[in-house]
């Protein structure tokens, strides 16, 4: 069977976690790599066995070899770069947003339909087992009909310096630039991922409120500690998001140093998820509470590196014909609207109603 060929466009520290997936799968490899660093470039072809390397995009989408391309740059850059690489009949997976506007998003689409190649916005909460297993006992009637939904963020300090937000080498200047972060620096990272969960537990929502505050990190601010609630789509279920960040709590983490615990109330009773990058969390990855009893399920949890090798899989199945993406680019788009949401309603100060239909 031929192999998915690809290249990795962005050689900075989350590649290690995108790259996991392509070397532990017979089905893939990677073939190029392109960064506009060389040094990181070469370092990285070599870690990994590309058979070349690229400082400028347009080489690397030029490449006959390459059969798709994974993005892993600033958020500006994804809907073009996503385009681009699609009309050169590339498949496309790239980390979130799918790009900062709708409008954008929309032409990223109809240049996958165009090209009939798959375009996928990573997202690896959605391949975290224990969130799976959740949605299993949810829709199993479990905890009755769902009523609230509660994710609690934690953002600490890891031993790998991964998110020193106080000492960011100039490369990482851009998450602090709104016109090319897409807004605030967690915006993406957390208030992204919390709506996704929200989609993949619940469904969809019909109107959003944030309260965000501002802390200093170094020369920058990061928008932490931030109150988000929104109402789901024809059914009485709220959720919550509250992001906060510790600066002086430690993480035994090589990855970035981020905590979820995600709890869905219903009549019956509720599930608890927790999602760590933690290696010293010793919390049950999923608990079920239900008539004065309490029942723990995967008593060791699964890695914080899985849930990434299982997205990566998940797209190079998609590419080869054998699966469907879990996180379609309709889907993605979805999320980027809620996320405009959230960040209009901090900026305005007022809740943000979306249009249905």
């Amino acid at each position: 069977m031929a192999k998915l060929k690809v290249g990795i466009c962005g050689a900075g520290a989350i590649s290690e976690l995108h790259a996991l997936g392509y070397e532990r799968d017979e089905r893939a490899e990677i073939v190029a790599v392109c960064d506009i660093d060389e040094d990181a470039a070469v370092r990285r072809s070599l870690d990994w066995g590309a058979r070349v390397y690229f400082n400028d995009y347009d080489s690397l989408v030029a490449d006959p070899r390459v059969d798709a391309i994974e993005l892993l740059t600033p958020h500006y850059l994804h809907a073009e770069q996503a385009i681009k690489a699609l009309e050169a009949g590339k498949h496309v997976s790239m980390e979130r947003p799918i790009a900062l506007t709708i409008e954008d998003a929309g032409r990223v689409l109809a240049a996958a339909e165009k090209a009939g190649k798959i375009v996928q916005v990573y997202e690896p909460c959605l391949y975290y087992k224990p969130l799976l297993d959740a949605r299993n006992l949810i829709d199993a009637g479990e905890i009755g009909t769902p009523t609230g939904l509660r994710i609690s963020a934690v953002i600490g300090k890891s031993e790998s310096g991964m998110w020193d937000f106080e000492s960011l080498p100039a490369s990482a200047s851009w998450r602090f630039d709104p016109k090319k972060v897409g807004g605030s620096p967690m915006l993406y990272d957390v208030g992204y991922q919390a709506f996704c969960i929200a989609l993949f537990l619940i469904g969809s929502v019909e109107k959003v409120e944030v309260w965000r505050s501002e802390t200093a990190v170094g020369p920058h601010k990061l928008d932490a500690p931030t109150v988000a609630m929104w109402k789901h789509f024809q059914q009485e279920c709220f959720g919550v998001l509250d992001l906060t960040y510790a600066p002086e709590r430690k993480m035994r983490s090589t990855y970035f140093p981020l905590e979820l615990h995600i709890t869905v109330t219903g009549t019956r009773g509720d599930v608890q998820v927790t999602r760590s990058s933690d290696a010293t969390s010793i919390d049950p990855p999923v608990v079920l509470r239900r008539n004065n009893r309490r029942v723990t399920y995967g008593q060791k949890a699964t890695t914080f590196e899985d849930s990434f090798v299982r997205a990566t899989q998940n797209f190079i199945g998609a590419c080869l014909g054998d699966e469907e993406p879990l996180l379609r680019g309709q889907e993605a788009k979805q999320l980027l609207v809620l996320t405009l949401a959230y960040y209009e309603s901090a900026r305005r100060g007022r809740p943000i109603t979306l249009h249905h239909g």
